[in-house]
């Protein structure tokens, strides 16, 4: 008896060690941000649902445009202000956990943030890093897309499978732009801009901020292909949203972006 209760207790401390362990393969910014507490998802919810914790959204404007938990507050991690921008919401939330959040495991904003801000003095800073991917997946009717709760609209998130389809190689980009209805667009801006793109020098050049609301939401073009590119490959994948929302099908993307040709300038 006392050997099969020996024998059940080492197998569930084994079942534990590896589901620990697979946690740790998934959230590898959690080893390069060692002091940085971090909140699952469910603990969260519970926590935004009892009035205890404040989320903030620390990814791009577009980003959050896209797509954002409600009630989320945005402060950009970019922001020159960021420290005193979170003391001061920190400061008119004393009692809550504030909880920084970005794309999910494979982005590192968040721990970034909440590092910063407890740096700065800010307590009670955990990081979500399981992200809006997850939130959105879990609690599509707290969660607003394009500014619709996902649930009433009945969208989803778009798969990185769907994107995948709309990815093309730089020869193939290049030949696609050869096409008499294609039309090639460089979204990036004046910092991120690091050269034209050999054989697509005369790619019309249209920053994201203005490029979303006067060229896609103005429906522009729709009878072209377009073959969009951006610094790192990134952006795009946000970008899509509006292209779909608005009623566009043909597009592609440069996959890895303009650093893929040219091997200059990284961005998370």
């Amino acid at each position: 008896m006392r050997k099969t209760t020996l024998c059940l207790i080492g197998a569930a401390v084994t079942l534990l060690v590896s589901s620990l362990s697979a946690i740790a393969a998934d959230f590898t910014g959690r080893a390069k941000y060692p002091n940085v507490k971090t909140i699952s998802t469910s603990e969260l919810s519970a926590a935004v649902k009892a009035g205890s914790a404040v989320i903030v959204d620390v990814r791009s404007a577009m980003e959050f445009g896209v797509i954002h938990p409600t009630g989320a507050v945005h402060i950009p991690v970019s922001d020159m202000k960021f420290e005193n921008i979170i003391k001061e919401l920190a400061a008119k939330n004393a009692s809550k956990t504030v909880a920084m959040y970005c794309n999910g495991v494979t982005c590192y904003k968040s721990y970034e943030a909440a590092e910063r801000a407890t740096a700065a003095g800010v307590a009670n800073v955990v990081a979500y890093d399981a992200g809006i991917p997850d939130w959105a997946a879990k609690f599509p009717d707290k969660t607003l897309l394009l500014g619709k709760l996902m649930s009433e609209s009945k969208r989803t998130m778009i798969s990185d499978t769907a994107h995948a389809e709309h990815l093309l190689a730089f020869d193939a980009f290049k030949k696609a732009a050869t096409a008499a209805n294609a039309m090639v667009i460089d979204v990036r801006d004046n910092v991120q801009k690091s050269g034209a793109l050999p054989g697509l020098e005369k790619a019309t050049s249209i920053p994201l901020d203005k490029f979303i609301p006067n060229f896609v939401k103005a429906k522009a073009n729709q009878d072209k292909k377009l073959l969009i590119f951006d610094q790192v490959g990134k952006q795009v994948v946000w970008l899509e949203y509006y292209l779909i929302e608005n009623g566009y099908k043909d597009y592609a993307f440069l996959k890895g972006g303009a650093t893929t040709v040219l091997g200059t300038q990284s961005y998370k």
